[in-house]
C-alpha cells in the first residue's frame, strides 16, 4: 500500500484509495469505521494484504488491521477456544496455543504472516482442509461493526435466541429477518444452484447453503443456528470483523509424510480418488515448474534432498496417528500402494525433515513469480475447485484449453479436495495478453459450471471472480445473494464490486503501469532482463511481512510493522516511480527515499523471498540515480568515498580522532546519533606489523610439504577499527603452514555500493584486482569481514564487464556458473570459515589445541544470504572443546551506518533475539559475531566482547597478539 494511497495486494489489481488508516485499538476500530459510513465512504477492510482475487484494494477508506490489532485477548486452553483481534497472524497465534498441545487447524501457505481476519474474509483452507476443513469449522463467534454502525455478536443460537433476535427492531433483527426469509422460502433451490455439496472448499458467493444444510431450524438435527459462517467468506462486503472467537484443536501425535514421483501429472491425478481410502490428512501436488523452481532458490536448494530424479508432478501425502508403531506399519501399506499404481519413487520423509518439503510446497507461488520472463503465471483462474472425482477430467479440459490457445501453464494445490491451481503464463501489459486473460476466465467459468464446481476453493472470488458468480448460480439465485447484500449493507459501502459485481476484470490491473523511459543504470540488470523487471519480480504475496523471529528478511519491517519498510512496500514505491513520466525525478520522492533509508541492506530478501528480489541492490541503484542528480555537496557521502583516508590518519593521531568523532557536533554533521560510540582508531599499523610478524616466522603447526597461497583481503574494518581481527587472521593462517599474501585494500565496496556510489564501488574493486597481479591458478583468495568478501559473489557481477581488465584478470569475471576460473577466482572469494573446512577436507588442518568453551554464534546477515551460516558451526567445531550454541537470530540492527543513524529502531531490531539470547550465555563464554557491525553492535547495546571466528583459532594456538 503505496503512494498517495495506491493499493496492492498479490492480486493483478492496483486501484487509488481515498485515504488509509491503521487503528490502533479496536474502539478506534469502530470509530474509522462509523465515520466513513456516516460520510458515505466505502470501507475496504485489510489485513496482511496477501489476497489473490483483489479483495484487500478498493477505492474507499481502507482500513489496514496489521499493525496494531494484534492481540490475544483471551484463551481458554481447556475449552480449546482463544479470542483474537483480526491482526493476529496464524503462526503466532500457533505458536501461543502449542504448549498446550493445541493449534488453530487451518495451515495457509502464507501462514507465517496471514492474519486471522483475512482468513475468515476469504474462508482460508490450507494444506489439510480435507482433515480440518476450512476457516469457517474453526470460527465459534465474531464481534462485528454492521453498516449502520452499530456492534453485534454472531454466535450459535439457541431458538429462543433466534427468537428474540428476529424479533428486534433494529438493523440486526432485519438482516435476521432477510436470512431466515431466504433459506425458508429458497433454501433447496440455493442447495440445487450452488456447488456441489461434497466440495470441502467453496465460496462462490455467499454461503447460504451453509446454513441450510448444516444448521437449525433448516436441519433439526444441525449446529445451532450462527451467522459467523456466513461471514466466513463474505470478504468483508457484510460486516467488519473486530473480534473472533476460535476453536482450536490438538495437534497430532504423530504424523508422517510421503512424497510420490510421477512422470506425468495425468498419473498422479488419476490415484488420487482411491488414495482418498486410505484418509490422509493431505495430498498436495506439485508440478515440474514448482520443483524446477527450487534448483534457482537459494533457500529452497536445501530442501531438495527429497526428490528423486525430474518428476513431472509429486503428490505430498501425510498422515495423522495417535500411535507411531502402528502409522510406520500404514505408511509402508501405502508406500507399496503408490508404487503399484504408478508413482516411480515414493520416498517416506522423516519427521523431522517434513517441514523442508512443505517448504517446496509453500514457496511454490513465489518462485513462479520470479521467472525471468514477462509472461507471469497469473492469479485469473487458480482457485477453481471440483468434485474429487472429476479433477482429472476438468484438468484435461483446462489442458485442452490452453492448447487451443497456446498459452503455457503452471499446475499445483490441494488435490485431495479436489482443487489444483491453476496458472496461465500471461503478459498483461500487452493487448493480447489481456484478451487471453479475459477469454480464459470466460472459459474456464464454463468448465467449472459443467462439472457443478466452485469457482471460488478458498482464495475468495473477489473482483476477479465478481462477474461470473450470476453464471455459475443462476440469475434467481444470484437475486438471492443481491437481497443478502442489500440487508446487510444497504447502501453498498462494504467493499464495493468485490463478490457482488460486474466490472471488467481487465480493468485497474497493475500491469497497465509501464515505464515510459528506461534508465540508464549502474548495475547490469540483463539477468532480470531490466530494472524494471527486477522490481516487477514482487508479486505482492508478502514473504517480507513475516513477524519478528521468523526470519532475517526486512528487519526494520519487523521492528516497525510498517508496509512501506517491507520488500513488497519498497517494491511498490519502485514501481510506481519507475513508470512515472519523469522517473528520475520520481526516485527523488520523499516516500520513496524513506522507505529505502530504512532498508537495513541485509539481502535477506535475495533469497528468502520467493521470487528473489534483491532490495540492496536496487536501493542501491536508485541511490545511484539519485545522487547523481543532487546538485548539494553530501558529507556523508564524501566521507564513505575517502573513509581509507580517514582512518589511515586517524591512526596517525588516534587521540585527536577518538576525540572528534566523540564530539555531538561532529555526530550531527554526519548524521550519527549522538547515543552512539564510533568505532575506535588505533595506533597500531596492521601493515607494518605484519611485515615484521611474517618475517622468518618458523612456528606453524602444519606438516605441509607444499604451502597452499591465501590471497587475504584486509578490509578497512580490520586494519584500523579492529586490528586485532587482522592480526588474527593472518597470524592464525601463517600457523596453520599457508603462504599468506595480504591484500591491503583502501577503500570499501561494500560501503560505497551501500549509499549507491557505484562508480567509486567499481572503482575500488578494479584497484583490488590490480593488487592481486601475481594470483595464479589454484591459489586461493579468502576475505576477513562477510559483507566486504561477498560483494565478489554478488554485486561485482553487476558491476564489473571483462572489458574493465587487462587480459589476464578477464578469466576472473567469466559467466560460465560452473566454469573452473568461475570457482577459482574472484567470484568465490572464501571467508574464514570456508576457508577452514577447505583445508580440513583436504586433510590438511593441523592438530589444534583444545579450548573447552561454550561459544555464542551470530552469524553476518550476508552470509545467510549468500553463503552457508553451518560454515560458521562447523569451523568452530574443529576446535576440541568448543560446544557451539547457534543463536536462531535475523539481523542483529546495526548494517554499517544504519544503527548509527536510526539508533531507536536499530535498537529494537537487536531486542527482538539476538540481545535476549545472549542473556543466557556465562562470563566464561566466548560470543562470536561474523560481522564487524554485529561486533560493534553487542559491544554498544549490551557490552558484550564479540570476536571474530579467527580470534578463537588463534586463542587455539596460544597466539599473543597485541
Amino acid at each position: 500500500m503505496n503512494h498517495s494511497n495506491l493499493v496492492t495486494d498479490a492480486s493483478v489489481f492496483e486501484i487509488k484509495a481515498l485515504r488509509v488508516c491503521l487503528p490502533s485499538r479496536r474502539n478506534e476500530l469502530q470509530v474509522f469505521v462509523q465515520q466513513a459510513l456516516l460520510q458515505k465512504q466505502s470501507l475496504i477492510m485489510r489485513a496482511g494484504g496477501t489476497s489473490l482475487g483483489g479483495q484487500a484494494i478498493g477505492s474507499g477508506v481502507v482500513i489496514d488491521v496489521s499493525k496494531h490489532l494484534t492481540n490475544i485477548i483471551d484463551y481458554q486452553p481447556d475449552l480449546k477456544e482463544v479470542t483474537v483481534e483480526p491482526g493476529v497472524i496464524q503462526d503466532d497465534l500457533n505458536d501461543f496455543v502449542k504448549e498446550d498441545g493445541l493449534k488453530f487447524a487451518p495451515d495457509t501457505s502464507t501462514s507465517n504472516r496471514a492474519m486471522i481476519g483475512g482468513m475468515i474474509g476469504n474462508n482460508s483452507c490450507g494444506s489439510y482442509s480435507v482433515y480440518y476443513g476450512t476457516t469457517r469449522e474453526h470460527v465459534k463467534a465474531l464481534e462485528v461493526i454492521l453498516a449502520d454502525g452499530s456492534e453485534a455478536y454472531f454466535g450459535p443460537l439457541t431458538s429462543e435466541q433466534l427468537h428474540e433476535r428476529l424479533n428486534q427492531q433494529n438493523f440486526e433483527g432485519s438482516i435476521y429477518r432477510t436470512v431466515i426469509r431466504l433459506l425458508e422460502s429458497h433454501g433447496k433451490q440455493i442447495l440445487e444452484h450452488f456447488p456441489h455439496p461434497s466440495l470441502k472448499r467453496r465460496n462462490t458467493g455467499y454461503a447460504l447453503d451453509e446454513l441450510y444444510r448444516h444448521h437449525q431450524p433448516f436441519n433439526p438435527n444441525g449446529k445451532a443456528f450462527n451467522l459467523a459462517p456466513l461471514i466466513c467468506g463474505s470478504e468483508g462486503t457484510l460486516a467488519v470483523v473486530k473480534t473472533a472467537t476460535l476453536n482450536l484443536v490438538p495437534l497430532p501425535k504423530h504424523r508422517q509424510l510421503m512424497c510420490a514421483h510421477f512422470d506425468s501429472i495425468e498419473s498422479a491425478m488419476k490415484v488420487i480418488t482411491n488414495l482418498l481410502e486410505f484418509k490422509p490428512a493431505a495430498i498436495e501436488l506439485i508440478d515440474k515448474a514448482t520443483l524446477d523452481g527450487t534448483k534457482a532458490n537459494t533457500q529452497q536448494q536445501a530442501n531438495r534432498f527429497w526428490i528423486d530424479g525430474e518428476p513431472e508432478a509429486v503428490l505430498v501425502c501425510e498422515w495423522f496417528a495417535d500411535d507411531l508403531n502402528e502409522l510406520n506399519h500404514h505408511m509402508l501399506t501405502y508406500q507399496a500402494w503408490l508404487l503399484e499404481h504408478g508413482a516411480y519413487s515414493s520416498p517416506i520423509i522423516s519427521a523431522i525433515d517434513s517441514s523442508k518439503v512443505w517448504d517446496v510446497r509453500k514457496a511454490g507461488l513465489g518462485m513462479l513469480m520470479g521467472k525471468v520472463t514477462r509472461k507471469k503465471a497469473v492469479a485469473v483462474i487458480e482457485d477453481a475447485a471440483v468434485p474429487v472425482n472429476d479433477l482429472y477430467d476438468y484438468f484435461q479440459d483446462v489442458q485442452a484449453l490452453m492448447a487451443e490457445l497456446n498459452v503455457g501453464c503452471v499446475y499445483y494445490g490441494h488435490a485431495s479436495v479436489g482443487l489444483i491451481h491453476i496458472r496461465p503464463e500471461l503478459d498483461l501489459a500487452t493487448d493480447e495478453g489481456k484478451q487471453l486473460f479475459q477469454t480464459i476466465a470466460e472459459r474456464n467459468s464454463k468448465l467449472v459450471k459443467k462439472y457443478r464446481g466452485a469457482i471460488s476453493g478458498e482464495h475468495g472470488d473477489g473482483r476477479i471472480r465478481a462477474p461470473f458468480i450470476k453464471e455459475q448460480v443462476g440469475e434467481q439465485v444470484y437475486a438471492y445473494l443481491l437481497d443478502l447484500k442489500r440487508a446487510f449493507d444497504p447502501n453498498n459501502l462494504l467493499n464495493p464490486g468485490v463478490i457482488i459485481g460486474d466490472m471488467p476484470i481487465t480493468q485497474n490491473l497493475r500491469a497497465d503501469r509501464q515505464p515510459q523511459e528506461l534508465l540508464s543504470t549502474a548495475f547490469d540488470w540483463s539477468k532480470d532482463l531490466s530494472l524494471m523487471d527486477a522490481v516487477e519480480k514482487c508479486n505482492g504475496a508478502g514473504a517480507c511481512r513475516k513477524s519478528s523471529g521468523r526470519g532475517v528478511m526486512c528487519p526494520s519491517y519487523q521492528a516497525t510493522r510498517e508496509e512501506n519498510y517491507s520488500t513488497r512496500g519498497r517494491s511498490n514505491l519502485l514501481r510506481f516511480a519507475l513508470t512515472e513520466p519523469n522517473p528520475k525525478k520520481a526516485l527523488s520522492q520523499e516516500e520513496l527515499q524513506d522507505a529505502l533509508e530504512m532498508c537495513l541492506g541485509c539481502k535477506a530478501c535475495k533469497t528468502e523471498c520467493p521470487a528473489n528480489v534483491d532490495m540492496a541492490a536496487l536501493k542501491a541503484e536508485v541511490l545511484y540515480q539519485t545522487n547523481n542528480k543532487a546538485l548539494s555537496f553530501n558529507l556523508s557521502n564524501w566521507v564513505l568515498a575517502n573513509y581509507g583516508t580517514i582512518l589511515k590518519r586517524g591512526q596517525n593521531f588516534p587521540k585527536t580522532y577518538n576525540w572528534l568523532q566523540s564530539l555531538s557536533i561532529v555526530k550531527n554533521l554526519i548524521g550519527i546519533d549522538s547515543r552512539r560510540k564510533l568505532p575506535q582508531a588505533y595506533a597500531n599499523n596492521v601493515q607494518a606489523w605484519w611485515s615484521e610478524y611474517s618475517l622468518n616466522r618458523t612456528d606453524s603447526v602444519s606438516n605441509l610439504t607444499v604451502k597452499p597461497k591465501v590471497w587475504v583481503l584486509c578490509d578497512l574494518f580490520s586494519q584500523y577499527q579492529e586490528p586485532n581481527v587482522g592480526k588474527a587472521t593472518l597470524a592464525s593462517l601463517l600457523k596453520m603452514g599457508l603462504q599468506v599474501k595480504p591484500v591491503f585494500m583502501k577503500s570499501s565496496p561494500r560501503a560505497l555500493i551501500s549509499k549507491g556510489l557505484l562508480k567509486e564501488a567499481k572503482q575500488a574493486l578494479i584497484e583490488i584486482v590490480s593488487q592481486l597481479a601475481d594470483y595464479k591458478s589454484g591459489d586461493w583468495i579468502a576475505g576477513i569481514e562477510p559483507s566486504e568478501l561477498l560483494v565478489w559473489r554478488d554485486e561485482a557481477k553487476k558491476l564489473l564487464k571483462k572489458t574493465d581488465f587487462k587480459t589476464s584478470y578477464q578469466a576472473w569475471l567469466s559467466n560460465e556458473d560452473d566454469s573452473e576460473t568461475e570457482k577459482q577466482g574472484l567470484s568465490n572469494i572464501l571467508s574464514y570459515e570456508e576457508l577452514i573446512l577447505k583445508i580440513n577436507a583436504l586433510e590438511q588442518l593441523p592438530k589444534i589445541s583444545p579450548l573447552n568453551k561454550m561459544v555464542w554464534l551470530h552469524v553476518h546477515c550476508h552470509q545467510k544470504a549468500l553463503a552457508k551460516p553451518i560454515d560458521s558451526k562447523s569451523a568452530l567445531e574443529l576446535i576440541p572443546g568448543v560446544e557451539v550454541k547457534m543463536i536462531p537470530s535475523g539481523c542483529c540492527g546495526m548494517s554499517g551506518e544504519f544503527g548509527y543513524k536510526h539508533y531507536d529502531v536499530s535498537e529494537k531490531i537487536a531486542n527482538q533475539v539476538l540481545l535476549p539470547a545472549l542473556k543466557e550465555a556465562n562470563d566464561n563464554d566466548l560470543i562470536v559475531a561474523t560481522g564487524t557491525s554485529c561486533r560493534h553492535q553487542l559491544d554498544d547495546l549490551g557490552q558484550y566482547s564479540a570476536l571474530h571466528i579467527s580470534q578463537v583459532f588463534a586463542k587455539s594456538f596460544n597466539l599473543l597478539i597485541d
